[in-house]
Parts: structure tokens; sequence; C-alpha cells
């Protein structure tokens, strides 16, 4: 058999198949390192272990000794809920 000269036609289909192969592993490498940034920059994201909001014990003796002081006993109680009749 005897081979046939590369063509242009062959030269565009083997530029093609390249192409396509570049496409497909910058679109897999794309979406791996697009998945790891939004997973690292989202906002809802927990990034650090999550602390109570409560105050430091001594404050809370300064505000309970001065409470004590004014007289209140105990804190405030809420108003009862309303409520309708149903009927």
């Amino acid at each position: 058999m005897t081979e046939r000269p590369i063509g242009r036609i062959d030269t565009a289909w083997r530029r093609a198949r390249i192409a396509k192969k570049s496409v497909a592993v910058v679109g897999v490498v794309g979406f791996g390192t697009w998945m790891l940034l939004a997973r690292v920059t989202y906002a809802g994201h927990v990034k650090h272990p999550v602390h109570s909001l409560t105050i430091p014990q001594p404050l809370y003796e300064v505000v309970r000794r001065n409470l004590l002081q004014a007289g209140i006993v105990a804190p405030a109680t809420a108003p009862a809920d309303a409520t309708t009749s149903s009927s």
C-alpha cells in the first residue's frame, strides 16, 4: 500500500480534535476551580468556630449589683400575648 500525503483536511481534523480536547480539559479544570472558589468565598460558609454572644462574667456581676442597688430584684417579664376568641 502506498501512503498518501497528509493534506489540509487531515491537519484540519487533527487541529479540531486538539481543540475539542483542550476545551474539555479547560472546562473540567475551570469547573473544579470555580467550585473550590465558591466554597472558600461563600459568605454563609463557616470558616471558624462560632462563639456565643454572652457578656463577660465580671460585667454581668456589675450589672446585677447595680440592679440590686436600684431595688430591682427580678428581670422584667414580657406582657401576655394577645389572644383572640374563636367563633
